[in-house]
């Protein structure tokens, strides 16, 4: 234990102010460098995970076409096409209106008028979408349950 402490003591002795400094200095800036390279790492990883939520309103205004998104609105009534599993329909938020392409399987408690979140991509003033997720209300229960509850 000695020992340690007389090299401690030894150091101490041998470094000056303006070297105590200069190393302070380095260290901070190492540290800083470290923590800019981590955060940049991190944000390029997390890039292509990050998905925006918007309305049709401000999905207008996007022009880059390679963004993944989602928008979310309510359907509009007497504008569901559906041939097989190629849908066509409308979302508003009430001020605009954007027309959703999508191939696939609805879920159940799609309809029009209630809320919906597209996710995919705007091309040519289309929203190409991948997946469809209806939204319920804090009401909902599934139709099993109600019709166990009804007694039918």
């Amino acid at each position: 234990m000695k020992h340690l402490a007389y090299w401690k003591v030894q150091f101490s002795l041998e470094m000056s102010n303006s070297n105590k400094k200069r190393m302070r200095i380095i260290f901070i800036s190492c540290g800083m460098f470290v923590l800019l390279v981590t955060t940049m790492i991190l944000l390029f990883a997390f890039r292509s995970g990050i998905e925006f939520y918007k309305s049709p309103t401000q999905l207008l205004e996007v022009k880059d076409a390679s963004i993944k998104l989602r928008v979310g609105g309510l359907v509009m009534k007497d504008s569901v096409e559906s041939t097989g599993v190629d849908n066509s329909f409308l979302i508003t938020d009430g001020d605009n209106e954007v027309e959703v392409k999508f191939v696939g399987v609805l879920p159940d408690l799609f309809a029009e008028g209630r809320g919906v979140i597209v996710r995919g991509q705007f091309r040519d003033n289309v929203f190409v979408a991948s997946q469809v997720l209806a939204k319920h209300d804090e009401k909902y229960m599934p139709r099993e349950l109600e019709k166990t509850l009804s007694g039918d």
